[in-house]
C-alpha cells in the first residue's frame, strides 16, 4: 500500500487539531521542496505530504489529474487534501480532471489491515 485505497476519497470533515497538523504539514513540504537537490513538484510533495499524514493517521486523498498547457501539450498534476483543505498541489488544480484518487481514511493500524490499495 503506497498511496492508499483506490478511487476512494476521505472524509470532508477533519478534527481542529488534525487540520491544523495537516496544514502545517502542507506549509512544511512545499517549503523545503524549494531547497531540496532534486526536483519536487507537485508529485512528489503530495507523496511525501501522504506519509506525514499518514504517519499521524490523518484521513487524507491523494488526487492525480490531467490537462493541457497553452501550446495544446498534455500535462499532469497532483495534489493533496485533508479534510475540506488542499494542502499541497492547490494553485491550477482546477485546470486539470481528475483521474485518479487515493484515500487514507483510517488510522495507521486500521489503514495496514488491507482493501483495494495502490
Amino acid at each position: 500500500m503506497v498511496l492508499g485505497k483506490h478511487m476512494q476519497e476521505s472524509p470532508i470533515k477533519e478534527g481542529v487539531a488534525e487540520a491544523a497538523l495537516a496544514g502545517l504539514i502542507g506549509w512544511g513540504v512545499e517549503t523545503v521542496s524549494r531547497y531540496t537537490p532534486w526536483e519536487s513538484k507537485c508529485l512528489v510533495q503530495a507523496i511525501v505530504g501522504k506519509m506525514m499524514l499518514r504517519q499521524y493517521g490523518i484521513a487524507n486523498t491523494l488526487y492525480l489529474g490531467v490537462g493541457r498547457d497553452a501550446g495544446n501539450s498534455l500535462v499532469a498534476h497532483a495534489w493533496l487534501r485533508c479534510g475540506d483543505t488542499i494542502i499541497t498541489g492547490r494553485q491550477g488544480r482546477e485546470r486539470f480532471t481528475m483521474v485518479g484518487k487515493f484515500a487514507d481514511h483510517m488510522n495507521t493500524k486500521e489503514m495496514q489491515k488491507g482493501g483495494d490499495t495502490i
